[in-house]
């Protein structure tokens, strides 16, 4: 089924100062051929998607995923479904960002230490299953506080930040 909607974010000031064809092309490479792309307002860039998935919080979470990896240091703050459209879960989208960039950090940890499905499943007391289920942004099976607990078991340092919604 596909679904419709926008995902809005901000830029880093090097992104933003950046080529917009060198954006376009990372965007393309991360898998977001399905979007009309925006870039007018300074520092912002506007997705407008029509994906095809199961379901729109599972379009969401993988269009999220994919400008993640196009874009690391963007920070997405509005997610918008048309009027017509399904019922954004606004604290599940929150959280699945959360999730998405701790299973990112502990991939990258994966392949830095060029480990295994087996030796990084050692390292965090679980099993190959789920250590291809974080490599492949699968949150299903996962928890934040589990994801943590890998992060620390992996030696890195996790901090978090409560910040106050920004007004859009």
């Amino acid at each position: 089924m596909e679904h419709n909607f926008i995902l809005r974010y901000r830029l880093d000031p090097a992104d933003a100062a950046s080529d917009v064809d060198d954006i376009l092309e990372r965007l393309g490479e991360a898998g977001c051929m399905d979007a009309l792309v925006e870039i007018g307002a300074p520092g912002q860039i506007v997705l407008d998607f029509a994906r095809s998935s199961t379901s729109l919080q599972q379009a969401i979470r993988i269009a999220v995923a994919d400008v993640e990896r196009a874009i690391p240091t963007a920070v997405l703050y509005s997610t918008e479904v048309p009027e017509n459209g399904e019922k954004v879960d606004e604290l599940l989208m929150a959280r699945l960002v959360i999730m998405e960039r701790l299973m990112t950090e502990l991939t990258a940890w994966i392949e830095a230490n060029q480990l295994t499905y087996a030796g990084a499943a050692a390292i965090f007391g679980v099993k190959p299953a789920r250590v291809y289920e974080i490599t492949r942004m699968n949150p299903q099976n996962l928890t934040i506080d589990a994801l943590v607990d890998k992060l620390l078991r992996a030696g890195k340092s996790v901090r978090f930040e409560i910040c106050q919604p920004s007004s859009s």
